[in-house]
């Protein structure tokens, strides 16, 4: 029997999303085509994460004095900043993920099926998921740019405001502060200042999504191959008797079985490579991400709590808070199924057939077995496990703090 049929170029969203970040290079190898994309790359790096960042770094000298101006600048300011860094860590670390990518594609541990383990649907559900919450991701950076864009983008472009004599100039906030180096007092210019603003803003947020679906996805199959490995363990006996036939000489099945269980112990050790790369490489990325992203919610909380709920900041702001819960949620729900896909798996090696097995198989097993005991995390920084009671903490932690602000200006 051939192995199950496993869904090919499982992260084919992630780099279709990293080449709109300029990120990812296009696979035709036409000089036509990766000339101009390398240009464009250059042209995003040096205007939006560098150049772009800094002005909105310069701008909150300009926004110091209104306290809900400034906290408004300092969360976007800090998203973006994080942005910037996973582009550089791209840069620096993008390789080992992308050998991660390949390992984790690589068709080498693929298995056979039987009744009641189909590995290759198992696979095609986790890219279902992949797919899923990395659209969704998008699609909310989306409504959250949108969200802040649209209502003065139709403002100046049907119904601007009219002033006395129609010639004072005309005035309407741009949605986010960033320096500009030209004037937007009227409404065609403002109409062009918005374009020039919004243009690195969902840059910011291909690049964002991008660097955090991927790390995301990248724990979502490495769950993937612990849950397949699962099912490969406990049904081993089953597979090989299908595998040996009718005479199902019992020295052939005990040889196929120790072989078996020597390629699920590969398997596993390669997957278990894998978490350690993931984690040596990403862990104070999470870290920054972590800690921005509890400031940002902490202050979130306080600009709705003082903003009227029919205004359209009011929406905007619970968008924005909800886009920045949602990537910390992705973060610890992915590492807690790899934590628990993990330590299920002693459960399933203990359940396969292993009674007629000889002596060197059930050393294997109890080897891996006790090697399982000891918990896979990934890790914010070393500090604390990538799990749901992670994610939490912080959202409990963020809503004390701002508890404690809030009543401190009430007392004030």
């Amino acid at each position: 029997m051939s192995p199950d049929a496993y869904t090919k170029d499982v992260f084919i969203v992630n780099r279709w999303i990293l080449r709109c970040a300029g990120l990812w290079k296009p696979s035709s190898p036409s000089k036509f085509i990766q000339i101009p994309y390398k240009i464009y790359a250059i042209i995003v790096f040096l205007f939006v994460n560098l150049y772009f960042t800094s002005t909105e770094f310069f701008s909150l000298f300009y926004t110091y004095k209104n306290l809900d101006d400034f906290i408004k600048n300092v969360n976007f300011f800090l998203t973006h900043f994080m942005g910037a860094v996973k582009v550089t860590f791209w840069f620096f670390q993008g390789h080992v993920l992308r050998q991660l990518m390949e390992t984790l594609e690589s068709p080498e541990f693929q298995y056979k099926g039987c009744e009641g383990y189909r590995p290759g649907e198992i696979w095609a559900k986790y890219r279902k998921t992949g797919f899923k919450y990395t659209l969704g991701f998008l699609m909310l950076a989306h409504m959250t740019l949108s969200s802040s864009y649209v209502p003065p983008l139709v403002t100046a472009a049907f119904h601007p405001p009219v002033y006395g004599n129609e010639t004072s100039a005309f005035y309407y906030r741009l949605p986010y502060f960033s320096w500009m180096p030209f004037s937007h007092l009227t409404p065609g210019m403002y109409l062009l200042a918005l374009g020039y603003q919004a243009g690195p803003m969902f840059s910011y947020a291909y690049s964002i999504v991008g660097m955090d679906s991927l790390f995301m996805n990248i724990m979502n199959f490495i769950a993937a191959h612990l849950t397949i490995l699962q099912g490969a363990f406990m049904t081993s006996r089953k597979r090989v008797e299908e595998g040996v036939g009718k005479s199902r000489n019992l020295h052939e099945v005990s040889r196929e079985m120790n072989n078996e269980m020597k390629k699920n112990c590969r398997h596993l050790q390669t997957i278990l490579r894998v978490c350690e790369d993931l984690e040596n490489v990403h862990r104070y990325l999470t870290l920054g991400q972590a800690t921005a992203t509890l400031f940002i919610l902490c202050t979130c909380l306080y600009l709705i709590s003082t903003t009227p709920a029919s205004s359209k900041q009011f929406y905007a702001e619970m968008v924005y808070m909800v886009a920045m819960g949602f990537q910390l949620y992705l973060y610890c729900w992915f590492g807690n199924e790899v934590t628990l896909k993990a330590s299920e798996i002693p459960l399933y090696i203990w359940s396969a057939e292993w009674f007629e097995c000889d002596r060197a198989f059930k050393g294997n097993m109890i080897f891996t077995m006790t090697r399982m005991q000891k918990p896979i995390y990934m890790t914010v920084g070393k500090f604390a496990p990538l799990t749901l009671q992670t994610f939490v903490y912080i959202i409990r932690t963020s809503y004390s703090i701002f508890a404690v602000i809030k009543n401190t200006s009430l007392g004030d």
